[in-house]
């Protein structure tokens, strides 16, 4: 099988066409279609159908997908070995909102510094969500809160820096009379929030909920409520003026999660290492 093939396939699956996949390839399209009719040969099974003027993956072909992304970053990370490196290849981050907004700069300047040849994408998403496409294969490590259940035992969860959970009040101070703007208790630090908030306070007053910390944080600047959030760096950028009063004995956990064959990536290394000059102790 030609790896090349591969990753046509790949472009031509993830631009959803097969002239855009062959504009960002800088080939012709029907070139491509012979990479695809050639891999399909080799296979025995049909790769894509059209729909239209977009090209879809068949089941057949998406039953393949996590193995065949499998096979390229395994050739990458070979290639990478062969020039006397691992610092080369693309690395897929998944992270929560406020992780890449603490992280995203420090660690795209680590990367210009020190591997110049490694390809960052980055991924936002909830913590369930980017542990369900880790799993999937999409991406290479996730920035998530810790998980409230046990991982599979083929990922691992590395922590990272603990949040402390607290009250967030508008300028003038907290006050009995402020509803509450709840941060989703499907969330996983949501639920935290939650259940911290209860132990303090008798049947809350809740006037909206959502899983989007920023927007909280923006609205309790503007004096429409108070809430329960935890104490990111970035938090001061939302709300310069609201007052943040800690909780004792209560914190978020953000943390790394990853595949345990990766436990020995480079591109890992290179991404903890990132992450963790921007870290800010609270």
């Amino acid at each position: 099988m030609d790896t090349r093939f591969v990753a046509s396939l790949l472009a031509i699956v993830d631009e959803g066409s097969i002239a855009a996949a062959a504009r960002r390839a800088g080939v012709t399209a029907s070139a491509l279609s012979q990479r695809v009719a050639a891999l399909e040969g080799d296979l025995g099974v049909a790769l894509l159908r059209r729909e239209g003027r977009m090209v879809r993956p068949t089941h057949a072909c998406s039953r393949l997908l996590p193995r065949l992304r499998e096979l390229m970053r395994l050739e990458g990370d070979l290639r990478a070995d062969l020039r006397g490196h691992g610092m080369a290849g693309t690395v897929r981050v998944g992270a929560i909102s406020t992780a890449l907004g603490d992280w995203a700069a420090p660690l795209l300047r680590h990367l210009r510094a020190t591997a110049p040849a490694v390809d960052l994408r980055l991924v936002p998403g909830t913590s369930s969500g980017l542990l369900a496409l880790l799993e999937a294969e999409e991406i290479d490590v996730a920035v998530v809160v810790e998980p409230p259940m046990a991982l599979p035992k083929s990922l691992r969860f590395k922590s990272l820096l603990n949040e402390p959970i607290g009250l967030l009040s508008p300028a003038q101070g907290p006050s009995d009379k402020l509803p509450y703007l709840v941060y989703s208790r499907d969330a996983w630090g949501g639920a935290l929030c939650w259940s911290a908030l209860n132990a303090r306070v008798h049947d809350p007053a809740v006037l909206v909920e959502m899983d989007a910390l920023e927007t909280i944080a923006q609205m309790v600047e503007d004096g429409v409520g108070q809430a329960v959030l935890p104490r990111w760096r970035g938090l001061s950028r939302h709300a310069p003026k609201a007052q943040f009063a800690p909780w004792p004995d209560v914190h978020r956990t953000i943390g790394l999660v990853h595949r345990l064959r990766d436990l020995d990536s480079p591109l890992l290394a290179l991404v903890r290492d990132g992450i963790g000059g921007g870290r800010l102790d609270l």
